[in-house]
């Protein structure tokens, strides 16, 4: 009787998703920090008001969360999330993304602002930047054939949450970051495949998003 050799499982070595731990890490320690000496907040907190003079705080307001329980939910959201997509499309698209993204979640407060107390008040969060990596998620699996219904549901949850009275959440960062992570992925995979090897053309892309959003911002303020 012969032996017959088992099946073995064929291990396939995936990339570590370097970028979503590092921003996973940069924001924790900006929370410590934030606990540590408050005036880290003052630095880093965006609001239309005073943003025309610092535009740096259109991006370094992501970082920062309002407590533990915000951070908690976005890194939970981002790790779940971004660890795949970062792994389907590469680390500099998803940098991209998420970075643009981010702004773009404070470009839309800066162009929805009503009142003088909204003008001026502050907003934090890496929201932004974890809904439009919900929104390329969901590109990515309704162009090459994934299972994207749960990943619509999931938006539509969290986007619901986010006009309900007295929850204090900015529902433009989710909408701003969810329309330009949805944009920019649409144009980056209209690719049969999306390799994880960034090209010119990716580079372009990511370029021309981060020029419309600077001038955005420029217009916004005229």
């Amino acid at each position: 009787m012969h032996n017959v050799p088992k099946k073995r499982r064929l291990q396939i070595r995936k990339p570590v998703p370097y970028v979503t731990i590092t921003l996973i890490v940069v924001n924790v320690a900006v929370l410590l920090a934030q606990w540590l000496d408050a005036r880290v907040g003052q630095v880093l907190i965006f609001a239309p008001g005073i943003a025309h003079e610092e535009p740096y705080r259109f991006i370094s307001s992501t970082f920062m969360h309002a407590g533990f329980t915000h951070l908690l939910f976005n890194m939970y959201a981002l790790w779940l999330i971004g660890s795949v997509l970062e792994r389907m499309i590469g680390w500099w698209r998803f940098l991209g993304l998420y970075l643009l993204s981010a702004v773009a979640g404070n470009v839309m407060v800066l162009y929805t602002v009503s009142t003088d107390i909204d003008y001026y008040t502050g907003t934090v969060g890496a929201s932004g930047a974890v809904f439009g990596i919900f929104a390329a998620m969901f590109v990515v699996l309704r162009r090459f054939g994934g299972s994207f219904t749960q990943m619509a549901v999931v938006i539509a949850i969290n986007l619901a949450i986010s006009f309900l009275p007295g929850t204090n959440i900015s529902w433009q960062s989710h909408v701003g970051g969810l329309l330009m992570g949805a944009l920019l992925m649409a144009v980056i995979s209209r690719r049969r495949r999306v390799s994880r090897a960034l090209t010119a053309r990716d580079i372009a892309v990511l370029l021309l998003g981060a020029a419309f959003l600077v001038a955005a911002i420029f217009f916004g303020y005229r």
